[in-house]
């Protein structure tokens, strides 16, 4: 009798438990097929954006340079004066600069002429004479370390017939210490660079004037160091006054002691977006110069007009 009972008690339930198993199975045959159609969906999605969107560009390499284009400034001046006197100067200057990551070449060159007729009276025979027939030129390349210091190397050439110099060349290398670049945006506020260098050269003498005749000696060798510092400001960015100045002892005979002392200051004013108004006041100083008649320093103040570009 319980034999049965226990039969019939089993018969009853397997349908139940066929039927709970058989809906499991399929809710979780369900749930895989939602989980990979909400993968394929998602890849999908994917690959439309992909096709959308524009391409990354490609990160640059960490050592290729960034290169910027040439940048630089071209100045003319020019005085007349008339009258009893007739004096006509002219004034040049150029500058370019280009930079990478690291380095900074600088070229540099300047000249002026002049003639003037003391004496225009009626019946005068006095003739023109020139008061100025100078011209230089510098090359120089920096190595910056880190931004305050940089290693350099500066070759240049130049002449001043009227102080007798028929050719002065040179070549120096040392450090340059940049106390402080301040900028706001693109504009330069303050700037403020010393050099420590060792010059060497040689340097040729000639009188052109008024009769020509060699200088003894004709041919010095020169070994000196040198000490200078530029400085800029900019009250905005339409005015900026900027100071160049240098100072070398020499130090090999006949010269020994000889001091040449350079300082250009010159006051720039924007009147459009690429041209200014310059006015400069430039002092040579030789303590030593060629020929014991000459005056050991001369000095210039020059009005003209400078383009950026």
């Amino acid at each position: 009798m319980m034999t049965s009972l226990l039969v019939a008690a089993l018969l009853t339930q397997t349908p139940d438990t066929a039927t709970e198993k058989s809906a499991a199975e399929r809710a979780a045959v369900a749930a895989e097929k939602a989980a990979e159609a909400a993968a394929k969906a998602a890849d999908a999605a994917q690959r439309i954006a992909d096709r959308v969107a524009p391409a990354a560009p490609a990160p640059a390499a960490a050592d290729a340079p960034s290169a910027s284009s040439w940048a630089g400034t071209a100045g003319l001046g020019l005085s007349l004066l008339g009258g009893n006197t007739q004096t006509i100067t002219f004034t040049g200057s150029v500058a370019l600069d280009k930079k990478w990551e690291l380095w900074t070449l600088g070229i540099r060159a300047t000249g002026a002429y002049g003639l003037t007729n003391p004496d225009t009276s009626e019946g005068s025979t006095s003739v023109a004479q020139t008061v100025a027939r100078r011209a230089s030129a510098t090359v120089r390349g920096d190595r910056s370390f880190g931004g305050f210091v940089a290693a350099f190397a500066l070759a240049g050439a130049e002449f001043d017939h009227v102080k007798n110099i028929e050719s002065r060349a040179y070549g120096e290398a040392g450090a340059s210490f940049t106390v402080f670049n301040e900028k706001e945006g693109d504009l330069e506020k303050t700037f403020l660079r010393l050099d420590l260098a060792l010059r060497g050269g040689r340097e040729t003498r000639f009188t052109y004037f008024p009769t020509p005749a060699p200088v003894n000696p004709y041919e010095i060798w020169i070994l000196a160091p040198r000490v200078a510092a530029t400085f800029r400001w900019a009250l905005n960015k339409n005015f900026r006054i900027s100071e160049e100045f240098e100072a070398l002892p020499f130090m090999l005979p006949p010269t020994t002691g000889r001091f040449i002392i350079n300082s250009n200051t010159k006051l720039n004013a924007r009147i459009t977006e690429s041209v200014s108004l310059t006015l400069g006041f430039l002092l040579n100083v030789d303590t030593q110069p060629p020929k014991a008649t000459l005056r050991p320093y001369d000095y210039a103040l020059t009005a003209g007009a400078e383009a950026q570009f």
